[in-house]
This record gives structure tokens, sequence and C-alpha cells, in this order.
């Protein structure tokens, strides 16, 4: 059995899909608790201490306040930990096409700086490389949430960058690919 090479690229797939798990757990206590049959005998209300004859509108107003409060939060979770989920496909799939599509060119990885996330309580990384092309123009690339310095395992300090032709914003700095050409050479 062949493990998977651990990855440089930080991925946050599972946050949404934690929020998702959670958001469903709270719609779903939100539409038991409406679908359930309660009577108003079963109902127990008391206002400072007297206990107050419960009606069929007593228990609608609990069932809501019961909706509110549990499908509030189960729908800002869902919605929430779907944007998340979404975005990183995404992500994978426009870096997909980028490198079936895209050009590709070697880059010189010129900084290693601090990104604005924080994940146990450390700071994530950013390779930063620049490629200069034959007018002598030069582009800087900047890659995505790294969990270390990738730049030791770099061949000559080369990185693979896949860029849209129409869109040179469009671009993916394929770490992981280039540390793995690294790895192989070592």
């Amino acid at each position: 059995m062949r493990k998977k090479p651990k990855s440089f690229i930080q991925s946050f797939s599972w946050v949404g899909v934690m929020l998702i798990v959670m958001g469903a757990i709270f719609a779903g206590i939100a539409i038991i608790i409406q679908l359930m049959h309660i009577s108003p005998e079963g109902v127990n209300v008391t206002i400072n201490g007297v206990r107050q004859p419960a009606t069929l509108e007593t228990v609608r107003s609990f069932k809501l306040i019961f909706a509110v409060a549990f499908g509030t939060p189960g729908l800002l979770l869902l919605l929430s930990g779907g944007f998340i989920y979404g975005r990183n496909a995404a992500n994978f799939r426009r870096m997909s096409w980028l490198k079936e599509n895209g050009v590709r060119v070697f880059a010189e990885a010129t900084g290693f700086t601090q990104s604005n996330v924080r994940v146990n309580n450390r700071r994530l990384m950013r390779l930063t490389c620049a490629h200069t092309d034959y007018l002598e123009t030069t582009y800087v690339f900047k890659s995505g949430a790294l969990r270390m310095d990738p730049t030791p395992y770099l061949p000559e300090g080369k990185i693979a960058v896949y860029y849209d032709r129409s869109n040179m914003h469009r671009y993916f700095v394929d770490v992981d690919g280039s540390a793995e050409i690294g790895r192989r050479v070592v």
C-alpha cells in the first residue's frame, strides 16, 4: 500500500464539512420538533410560580420559538459550511483546469512570507515567486496558504506556475507538484 505524500498546501475543506454536519444537526432538531405531536396537556407553563392553562396557541408558540432557536443557527452553519466547501471545490476545479489548459512556466522562488491565516496559534505562510518573460516583463505570483516552507524541496529554487493565457490574474502555483519533482531528483 502506497501512502500519499503529505501536502504543503493547507486545505480547509474539512471546516466546510464540519459546519455542514453541525448545521444539518441543528436544522434536523428544529424540523423534528415541528413534526412532533405535542398536546397542550404535555406543556407546563408557569408565570411567577402560578401554573397557567396551556392552549394550542401556547404549543404553537413553543414550536415557533424552538424552530427559530435551532433553525436559524442551523441555516447559518449550513450556508457558511456550503460556502467554504464550495469555494474549495471551485479552487480545485480551477487548479485542474489550469494544469490541463494553462501555460506552465517555472518561476524563481523569491520569498516566504506570513499570511493572515492562523492555525493552532501559528501563522500560515505563502510562497512568493517571480517569472520574467522574453519581453523582460516580470510577473509575481503568490501561493495559497502553506503548512511549512517548501523551498528546501524545490529543484534549483524553481516552482511551476500555471496561468490562463487570456487572464494573467488566474494562476496556480503548483507547490506540491514542484516539490514532488525535487523529491524524485534527490
